[in-house]
C-alpha cells in the first residue's frame, strides 16, 4: 500500500506471482480488516520496530513497510493503518 505522498505504508507478508492475486489478496485483507489481530514486535534484527497484521490462523498478512527506531512511533503507524484498512473495507480494486 502506498501513501498518497508515495511513501510505502505496508507491504504483503507473502509473494504474489501476478497482479491479479496482489489484488485478490488486497481485497481479502480489507474486508477481513476486523479479523484481523497484530501488533508491534521487534524486527527479526532485534534492532528496531515493526507491526505485523495475521490471518485468522495466526499467518503474518501484512507487515510495515520499514522498521521504526521507537515503540510509540510504530504504534502510532500500526493504529492509523488499522484505521485506513477500516475505511477501505469492502472497496475492490483498491490495489496500488
Amino acid at each position: 500500500m502506498i501513501a498518497q505522498n508515495g511513501r510505502v505504508v505496508a507491504v504483503s507478508a507473502g509473494s504474489h506471482a501476478e497482479y491479479g492475486e496482489c489484488l485478490a489478496a488486497f481485497d481479502e485483507v480489507c474486508a477481513r480488516a476486523e479479523e484481523l489481530t497484530g501488533g508491534v514486535q521487534h524486527t527479526p534484527e532485534g534492532n528496531g520496530w515493526m507491526w505485523v497484521l495475521r490471518d485468522a490462523v495466526g499467518r503474518a498478512a501484512v507487515v510495515s513497510a520499514r522498521a521504526y527506531e521507537r515503540h510509540s512511533t510504530c504504534r502510532a503507524a500500526y493504529d492509523r493503518f488499522r484505521a485506513l484498512l477500516g475505511e477501505l473495507g469492502g472497496v475492490t480494486g483498491s490495489c496500488p
